[in-house]
Order: structure tokens, then sequence, then C-alpha cells
């Protein structure tokens, strides 16, 4: 049951890590904006800074610490490991970038906006 863990725990951290290509287009930045909006409508905190800071970066840290400790045992070479911490430097930024830039143009906006549901708080 322990090994069963450990697996599970490693699957669902390689899902939210940022060592994969897909990860931030289909996992993280959906995820994110899901429970940034939740966040957004339940505690009234401004959308941009909780979809980056709180949700965004705490998902990629969360997947890259559950892969640690759960497949410890699990050892990428030294050249893998310095690719994929650029790749995650620099998507991370790059995507920092674009959701401030939206944030200040007021171009990002809480999914009610979409369905006619006015926003409760201003997003700034």
């Amino acid at each position: 049951m322990k090994e069963f863990l450990k697996g599970a725990a490693f699957l669902v951290g390689w899902v939210l890590s940022p060592l994969t290509w897909w990860n931030d287009a289909f996992v993280n930045i959906p995820l994110s904006y899901l429970i940034a909006n939740i966040v957004f409508y339940c505690a009234h905190i401004p959308l941009g800074w909780t979809l980056l800071i709180g949700i965004y970066w705490f998902t990629n840290i969360l997947g890259l610490c559950l892969m640690y400790l759960s497949g410890r045992s699990v050892i990428v070479s030294s050249r893998h490991k310095i690719k994929a911490t650029v790749f995650l430097i620099v998507f991370t930024i790059i995507f920092t970038v674009i959701a401030v830039h939206l944030e200040k143009r007021g171009k990002l906006m809480p999914i009610g906006v979409f369905f006619g549901k006015p926003c409760a708080t201003k997003t700034k």
C-alpha cells in the first residue's frame, strides 16, 4: 500500500510539475484559473494575483515537491534537470508577464463575466 501511495503521489506530482511540455497548457493554467475564480468569488481577492502567485506558482512547486518526496529513488540525469529547470523558469516568466499585462489592461476577467454575472468586486 505504501508503494502504491508513493506511486500515486509521484504521478500527481508529475502531472502538476513543469517537467512536461503539456503541463501548463492543459493542467496548471486551467486549474489555476478555476481555483482563482473560486477564491475571487468567495474571498474577493484580486483575480490576477491569486492566479499567479497563489495558484499557478503553487501548483508547479507542489508538483515538484510531490515528485521529490515520493520518488527520491528516481534520478534524472543532470543534463535533463538543467534543461527542465531552464524551461520552467522561462515559461513561468513568460506566463507571468502575459498575466500581469492582461491584468493591467483589464482583460483578465473572472469566469462569471463570460456568463453575464457581474463582478462582486473590482479586479484591481
